[in-house]
């Protein structure tokens, strides 16, 4: 992926292949749903990936794994469904008409017909204009694709709870944990003080360099409550991500309500088994009309 002058991403045709087979990683799909929404231009690229991806299919030219992805991922809609429909019949047609032995009545028509460039240019067309079809069909009914990334966009931003997401520990951790079968994670309430927990309010800096970096002591505690202070206040639902000073992802939490009648701060609370001893930094974006927006960045260290 590549950043342009306009804060847009452009993405690979790689990349576009990936999201339609269900390959992108929890922090490319955000992304490129994003930029689908917005940028006509990957639209259509999205658009052309999808009827290439469906001759590949119907002439076998992708892997046996990559098949499994295009039944479980791809073939999600009827214009999906009748684009793959399409190719295979094209397929199905080239190779009746090559395995098919030539009679003499059939020699002589192709002899008097086939071999003359102006049916061979009419038989072309003929092609392009069906593959033009399928095309304008999958673009009419785009709107319905956009539905379904809105309906999952509406469905991992809850109004009033949020679902934390642990991804990576710090590079200093002792013992690597268990990994056992994914399990839907428990809703996390930012709202509700823990039973035992240290609390640290924070201010935005623009480097852990920048003045006194506030420190906490974890020891005995279950949850650390970061009281992050938003300069300036703005309403409206928050995204806050922890990581380590080096910029690898330990913590992040979705939909942050921001507390309205004067109060200037959001809480962000971190569980205390995941902080080692060292700096931290936690980046803080706010959700507007769809649109991400840089909301500061503060600096800790764990003592």
């Amino acid at each position: 992926m590549v950043e342009n002058r306009k804060n847009s991403v452009e993405f690979s045709d790689e990349t576009i292949r990936r999201f339609l087979l269900g390959r992108l990683n929890a922090s490319e799909q955000p992304v490129f749903e994003q930029q689908l929404f917005s940028d006509s231009r990957l639209e259509a690229r999205v658009r052309l990936a999808e009827l290439d991806l469906a001759d590949d299919y119907a002439y076998g030219r992708i892997t046996a794994d990559e098949r499994i992805l295009f039944a479980e991922k791809f073939l999600v809609s009827a214009d999906r469904r009748r684009v793959v429909e399409v190719s295979i019949a094209l397929r199905d047609r080239f190779r009746s008409v090559g395995n098919t032995k030539p009679t003499f009545i059939a020699g002589v028509r192709s002899l008097l017909l086939l071999n003359r460039p102006a049916w061979r240019y009419t038989f072309a067309l003929l092609i392009f204009l069906l593959l033009v079809g399928s095309a304008w069909v999958v673009v009419k009914k785009e709107g319905r694709i956009k539905e379904e990334i809105a309906k999952r966009l509406g469905r991992r931003r809850p109004a009033t709870a949020t679902v934390p997401v642990e991804t990576n520990h710090p590079t200093n951790n002792s013992l690597p944990e268990h990994q056992t079968s994914p399990s839907p994670m428990p809703v996390h309430d930012q709202t509700s003080a823990p039973s035992a927990s240290a609390i640290i309010a924070l201010t935005s800096a623009d480097s852990p360099n920048a003045g006194n970096i506030p420190s906490v002591k974890i020891a005995q505690h279950d949850t650390v409550r970061l009281q992050l202070v938003l300069q300036p206040y703005q309403p409206g639902t928050y995204r806050a991500e922890l990581l380590t000073i080096d910029g690898q992802s330990v913590f992040s939490a979705e939909a942050i309500k921001a507390p309205e009648g004067g109060t200037t701060q959001i809480d962000f609370d971190v569980p205390a088994r995941l902080l080692k001893t060292g700096g931290y930094q936690v980046r803080v974006s706010r959700d507007h009309a769809g649109v991400k927006q840089n909301a500061g960045r503060y600096y800790f260290r764990v003592l």
